[in-house]
């Protein structure tokens, strides 16, 4: 990782997290369950998904533990597959997680409370000033249209001076400046994500899975401003899987070293007292 602020603690939660979910995650793929058919095919796509993301599961729990205690209580907005809701239950907080589907069977025997939440179309199901932080992590992309409103209702569910963190991939990243050199589309397959994707339609209304908007520091800046919040951390990292060796890792750190070619960003907003 470029940036160690995670720090051991918040690897070590990752970590505990991952040894508590995969006996689960195992059973779902030999029973062949549906969910896991739909988000992760099979085991081995789990193991690869868990490896590539560890190091940006513990930055972000780790900039939560850095601002609030422990117990306090954290929703992740978007939680995917339930690696980062899981962790910061096993950091201690008293985790929620909410998304698009019923639930997943991982939850409930892990201690994570779950309520499903379509982001754009729905209000939260939650009261005002529920959660002292709520963490919007490699979401925000996929929002088929403006995230004003998924935003608001982050706001309102937040207790004055508590803090919100939105995640997402860098538009200015390597990565997209090398496809774009190349002649490359940084958008994901044509054929496959617009023309064939059918959409989930709620309320009449069509949203699609997939990349609409990756962000930068200016993006981050706007929201801050926007819904007068207080930015008090904005930070481009990437995450390495160690699973592909010391080289490729020295490779990455050498492209590191220009902070707006990392992969990801993240900023920590505080919402006003």
């Amino acid at each position: 990782m470029t940036d160690a602020g995670h720090g051991q603690p918040a690897r070590q939660a990752v970590i505990a997290a991952w040894e508590a979910m995969r006996p689960l995650l195992a059973d779902a793929v030999a029973h062949d369950e549906a969910w896991v058919r739909r988000y992760m095919p099979s085991l081995a796509d789990i193991d690869n998904y868990f490896h590539g993301s560890m190091d940006r599961f513990a930055l972000l729990l780790g900039a939560i533990a850095a601002r609030l205690p422990a117990g306090a209580r954290v929703l992740d907005a978007g939680a995917g597959y339930g690696f980062q809701p899981i962790a910061f239950r096993k950091a201690g907080f008293e985790a929620h997680a909410s998304d698009i589907y019923e639930t997943l069977p991982i939850y409930a025997p892990l201690g994570v409370h779950y309520r499903r939440w379509h982001l754009e179309a729905d209000p939260a199901p939650y009261a005002d000033d529920s959660f002292d932080a709520v963490v919007l992590a490699q979401t925000i992309e996929h929002f088929t249209y403006s995230p004003r409103h998924p935003i608001e209702e982050l706001v309102r569910i937040t207790r004055p001076g508590g803090v919100i963190l939105i995640d997402a991939p860098n538009i200015a990243s390597f990565h997209n400046i090398s496809r774009l050199l190349r002649g490359k589309s940084i958008m994901w397959n044509m054929k496959r994500h617009y023309l064939e994707q059918e959409p989930l339609v709620t309320h009449g209304v069509p949203y699609y899975d997939r990349h609409n908007h990756e962000l930068c520091r200016e993006d981050m800046r706007d929201i801050a401003e926007h819904f007068g919040l207080e930015m008090l951390e904005c930070r481009y990292y990437s995450p390495y899987n160690r699973r592909r060796g010391q080289f490729a890792i020295a490779v990455a750190r050498i492209r590191d070293v220009v902070p707006h070619w990392r992969k990801g960003i993240y900023a920590v907003m505080r919402v006003p007292s």
